[in-house]
């Protein structure tokens, strides 16, 4: 740290506990050691107590598990200076605490004792947040309100732009599981990422979270008067390039980021695999950032306590005619960036100065200091968090009956990317996965229906569906049969059904297609084949109307909802629901094409007037098999027309 030098010290100190305060006096401080960084600090500190009476409250104070808050004020009592630094501040809560009693004789038969207090403390970030371990999901939310939500007593400055952008999503996983990471790590971890800054300002007690290093202020001059010692630090020079990889399969792309001091053929490789161009743009111009060279730093030993302020941030200025004209950093703004303090009472003892306000101390004190213009940020070791987490979700689908077999496609309409959406009942909140065939191959088109059980990976800022944890009710077959099913459609009344079991040790295939009371059933048995057509009476439903906007308008505002006013993304699934019309209507045109050619005129008017009346739609409607039923009874009726 440097060399010992001797000086008066008015040192202050306060706890705080359980609500009540107390005050010991300086000359009670036997020990003091700070490691003050940009940010944040961790200190210890030792005193002792003689009057047992007066120390009883803080005794037992001291052995309670309450919160204890301290605060240190380190100056320096030196008649040379006429305008001396403002006080060192420190603001911290107790980590640790030790207790130990010396016996010093008796009065009226009670053994009378010393008590020797020792507590570490830190700042209240360390101390609060790497206790800190919550797993959460918000969605459409910042960073900023993240922050705001989960600082506890924390005071923060967030004036970074990065915080303020809304994300889709954001999870935390940070429980108690291994590794082990807090919310401290979270938080370094994401500034790391980031390329950000985050410092602490002890003097106010606040962190400040911003884009850049603060630069304003004006340098005081220090001479070498008080110094006892400077060394230059050189910063390991960096011998990798970077690669920026993206590995999407329709365009992929390899992006070299130079470096000047990088060794030929040594990179850094980042994968990233992104169809949008502008998120791999974003990575590299992020890993170039983190290529940026460090700057040489001062280290700077002193032999007497300093004349100008040293806390972290503050900016000095090397400058005067007794430093050596070749020193390096002479003459140049330098930001204070570290700062380590030691110091012992020379009277020792439990006896010695236990009232006075100050004592001599035999001190070692040294800095470190960086260039003004360094923008590289120094930060705490951190543990990296372990993504994804998995959870279980719902598949989300509006509109329809709770039971209905709905499914949803939405397109963002700024990158065409389509995305299912799956709402996760443990924080009820709905997040966005992509719209991939995910175990199938792409000849196969099965959407996940509405509140179909699936798990669900949480990465920080995205989702992705891994697999199925459920069938669809109706959809397993009996044990006995060694059956297998398909069941398509929208729900029981409106389905079609292919099933292949086992009956009397035969296996026998069925395909069953209803439509409220109007049911076919093709089926293929061991020397047979059967094939029906049939309706019931009691079981039509009403015929709708081809006014569909009151459904229109609840679709609408269902959906608005999920998907946050995309027209879009409606747009796209009406053209999806259309295509899904057409096709049940040439399948049921072909099933009854020997007896429908007379009313086909008939019946291609009533679907062009459904057509007609759903182009003012702006919602997604799922099925249409409705429409459908109702062109199909119109059709049968012209049908009887014609017998």
């Amino acid at each position: 740290m440097g060399k010992t030098f001797h000086d008066d010290l008015r040192l202050e100190l306060s706890l705080t506990a359980g609500g009540t305060s107390f005050s010991i006096p300086g000359g009670q401080i036997k020990h003091l050691s700070v490691q003050l960084a940009s940010h944040g600090f961790t200190a210890a500190v030792t005193f002792w107590t003689s009057l047992e009476k007066q120390d009883a409250p803080l005794f037992i104070a001291f052995q309670k598990p309450e919160l204890i808050q301290v605060r240190v004020s380190i100056a320096a009592e030196d008649p040379e200076l006429t305008s001396p630094p403002a006080p060192l501040v420190l603001k911290g809560l107790v980590r640790s605490r030790r207790l130990v009693a010396e016996e010093h004789g008796t009065v009226q038969g009670a053994e009378r004792v010393f008590r020797r207090y020792t507590l570490e403390f830190a700042d209240a970030a360390q101390v609060l947040w790497r206790q800190h371990r919550p797993i959460e999901l918000h969605t459409n939310t910042s960073m900023k309100e993240l922050l705001e939500a989960h600082k506890a007593s924390l005071q923060l400055a967030l004036d970074w732009t990065e915080l303020k952008r809304k994300l889709p999503m954001i999870c935390l996983a940070l429980g108690a599981d291994e590794p082990g990471v807090s919310f401290y790590d979270y938080v370094c971890w994401y500034v790391d990422a980031h390329q950000g800054v985050f410092s602490y300002d002890s003097q106010k007690n606040e962190y400040l979270f911003a884009d850049s290093k603060p630069s304003s202020g004006q340098a005081a001059p220090l001479g070498p008067l008080r110094v006892h010692r400077t060394r230059v630090l050189l910063p390991p020079p960096i011998r990798h390039g970077a690669r920026v990889l993206n590995a999407v399969a329709q365009g992929p792309t390899t992006t070299p980021i130079d470096q000047p001091q990088a060794v030929q053929g040594t990179f850094h490789d980042v994968l990233v695999r992104t169809p949008l161009a502008n998120r791999a743009d974003d990575r590299e111009k992020l890993e170039k950032t983190r290529l940026k060279l460090h700057q040489r730093q001062l280290q700077v030993a002193f032999k007497r306590y300093p004349t100008v302020d040293v806390f972290p941030g503050a900016l000095l200025r090397l400058e005067g005619s007794l430093w050596p004209a070749s020193l390096t950093g002479l003459d140049e703004d330098m930001r204070v960036a570290e700062l380590d303090f030691e110091a012992h009472a020379e009277g020792a003892g439990p006896y010695e100065q236990q009232q006075d306000f100050r004592a001599p101390y035999a001190v070692r004190m040294s800095l470190r200091l960086e260039s003004s213009s360094e923008a590289a940020v120094a930060l705490p070791a951190y543990r990296v968090p372990r993504y994804p987490i998995h959870v279980e979700g719902l598949v989300h689908s509006p509109g329809g009956e709770p039971e209905d077999r709905r499914y949803l496609i939405v397109e963002d309409e700024k990158t065409s990317i389509t995305d299912y959406r799956m709402t996760v009942p443990l924080w009820n909140k709905t997040v966005s996965v992509p719209a991939e065939p995910t175990h199938m191959p792409g000849q196969f088109f099965f959407p996940p229906y509405k509140r179909t059980r699936v798990l669900v990976a949480l990465h920080h800022e995205r989702a992705e569906l891994l697999r199925f944890l459920a069938w669809k009710e109706g959809v397993r077959t009996p044990q006995s049969g060694q059956g297998d099913q398909i069941l398509l459609g929208e729900s029981k009344s409106s389905q079609t059904a292919l099933t292949h079991d086992f009956q009397e040790d035969k296996p026998v295939w069925r395909m069953f297609r209803t439509s409220g009371g109007d049911t076919q059933v093709i089926r293929m048995g061991e020397g047979n084949l059967f094939i029906q057509v049939k309706e019931t009476e009691a079981s039509k439903t009403p015929t709708p109307t081809y006014d569909v906007t009151p459904q229109v308008e609840a679709a609408k505002g269902d959906l608005s909802a999920a998907v946050g006013d995309s027209l879009g993304q409606t747009s796209a699934a009406f053209q999806g629901a259309m295509a899904a019309s057409r096709a049940k209507m040439q399948s049921a045109q072909t099933a009854m094409k020997a007896t429908m050619k007379a009313a086909r005129a008939e019946v291609g008017a009533k679907v062009a007037a459904a057509r007609s009346g759903m182009q003012g739609a702006s919602s997604k409607l799922s099925q249409s098999s409705g429409q459908l039923s109702a062109a199909s009874e119109s059709a049968k009726a012209s049908l009887k027309k014609l017998r």
